[in-house]
């Protein structure tokens, strides 16, 4: 019997057995762990309610009043998916958290040119025409979010949910034993997404030029300024294209170390005024960004320690798939 540290260790901090059924289970609980603490970053947010969140709405002709009373419904079925994904996934779930995580992202280019402020005591959503930079440069928050809309696709794709009856979306489910063939269309996706959501965080700083990104350095004791996020906006971009191109394990790890740090920074910017440490919520809302480039190590480890020809179909269906009820 694996222990769960071993499930961790193998492939990252230890070499990999090498097995196939180990892997699939480690890809299936990073990716499982990572969508529900995503969606639970998220929600929590929705609970607290967020003036940020307005100009979301606005772009779909949403007003503020009613803006405010639909962020805590939204909060709520959020950290109810989430923890139900841990307890019995379900396809359908999954489908409708790729979809909706990815709505989500799309309406931040879509509201790149508003902005709230606050009249009277009352904030209200205006258009932003403080900088030049604003209407186009949002984009790259569509690509920064990969890490939340990537990894529900990705669970689907291990589960078989594109070859599955009707029937099969809404009932708890037992992964199909993965194929060498699948675990390579992972990985060229987590290639994909990872590299995506550096780049996109790349953006915030070399074009975007977020005062966010500002805050964050400071709270740390660093005199950032334009600058200085421009430039780390630049090396963020070259360690995107590369894990893209050449995803070697050493990437990998400089990648996930770089998005923990960064990512931790909210915490002391308090990047939500008087939020203070509960602003470690925006952390855990972007879990994708540590749990692709994790999946990623598992992968790798697993090809190092492959020295058998690739199983067949017979052999895969011999160990069995992943019991995602357990």
């Amino acid at each position: 019997m694996i222990s769960r540290l071993d499930y961790f260790s193998q492939g990252t901090f230890s070499p990999h057995s090498g097995n196939l059924t180990t892997l699939q289970t480690q890809l299936h609980w990073t990716f499982r762990v990572t969508v529900a603490l995503t969606f639970i970053g998220h929600g929590v947010w929705g609970l607290f309610t967020k003036s940020g969140w307005l100009p979301f709405f606005a772009s779909q002709g949403i007003e503020p009043d009613i803006a405010w009373r639909l962020q805590r419904p939204i909060g709520v079925l959020d950290i109810a998916l989430g923890v139900l994904i841990l307890w019995k996934p379900r396809r359908l779930i999954l489908m409708w958290m790729f979809v909706w995580a990815g709505l989500t992202a799309m309406l931040r280019p879509l509201a790149a040119n508003l902005m709230t402020v606050q009249v009277d005591g009352e904030w209200t959503v205006q258009l932003d025409t403080s900088s030049l930079n604003v209407p186009k440069m949002q984009t790259w928050e569509f690509w920064e979010r990969a890490g939340n809309w990537g990894p529900p696709f990705l669970l689907l794709l291990l589960g078989g949910a594109f070859c599955m009856r009707m029937k099969d979306w809404v009932q708890p489910y037992t992964e199909p034993p993965v194929k060498e063939s699948t675990v390579d269309t992972i990985f060229f996706l987590c290639r994909i997404v990872l590299g995506l959501l550096l780049i996109g965080h790349a953006g915030f700083g070399f074009a975007a030029e977020k005062q966010m990104l500002i805050d964050h350095w400071q709270s740390i004791g660093i005199d950032a300024d334009v600058a200085f996020i421009t430039n780390v906006g630049y090396a963020e971009l070259a360690l995107g294209i590369l894990v893209m191109l050449v995803p070697v394990r050493a990437l990998i790890w400089v990648a996930l170390s770089w998005k923990l740090f960064t990512e931790l920074l909210y915490v002391p910017a308090d990047s939500n005024a008087g939020k203070g440490i509960f602003n470690i919520f925006e952390t855990i809302e972007r879990w994708g960004d540590f749990g692709v480039p994790l999946a990623m190590l598992f992968i790798i480890g697993y090809r190092r320690a492959r020295t058998v020809p690739t199983p067949s179909i017979a052999e895969a269906t011999s160990e069995g798939g992943v019991d995602s009820t357990v």
